[in-house]
């Protein structure tokens, strides 16, 4: 049985389409097309361990996908999937480039200012057209950090740590 850390979310299963089984899905990725290269995926959640199965079509658009299982021909064989995640194994996991990061190995990591000043973890990521931002939390206030290079220095997920340099005025507005 796979493990939790063995697979990563791509997409979240949103409703049925149609009544031979297939299923809306709203990607976690930017492009819904980078799901086309996967045969299989995994089906977790609404109380459901991981449970792998095969891919018969993919058709995407700009904002979602609708995937249909071979296991499945008829709608209320995927009703019960509505709200669960689609999950593939790390190691399928298309290569990175090294400054490119999955938010899973973001979320929890210690962030720091370019003087040693910790503001806390990076709780939680929010992605918008221009680029991302990052919310880093303490207890105490929340940041939200540009994730653009002009802010952010390093990052090292490995050692669970990121070091940023704050916009002028950002603490003013904590």
């Amino acid at each position: 049985m796979e493990t939790a850390d063995s697979l990563i979310e791509l997409a979240r299963i949103v409703k049925a389409i149609g009544l031979k089984g297939e299923l809306k899905v709203l990607p976690f990725t930017r492009a819904p097309q980078d799901l086309d290269c996967y045969s299989t995926f995994f089906i977790a959640g609404n109380e459901r361990d991981p449970v792998e199965y095969r891919v018969e079509s993919i058709r995407a658009n700009p904002r979602f996908a609708v995937i249909k299982f071979a296991e499945f021909e008829r709608i209320e064989e995927v009703e019960p999937f509505i709200g669960c995640e689609l999950l593939v194994r790390r190691a399928q996991l298309r290569k990175i480039e090294e400054s490119e990061y999955f938010i899973r190995d973001l979320i929890g990591i210690r962030v720091h200012t370019q003087k040693g000043e910790d503001l806390g973890t990076l709780t939680d990521v929010i992605e918008l057209p221009s680029h991302d931002i990052y919310q880093v939390g303490s207890g105490e206030s929340e940041l939200l950090i540009p994730a653009v290079s002009d802010y952010i220095l390093d990052i090292d997920v490995k050692r669970g740590r990121m070091i940023v340099r704050l916009p002028e005025g950002l603490r003013d507005l904590a």
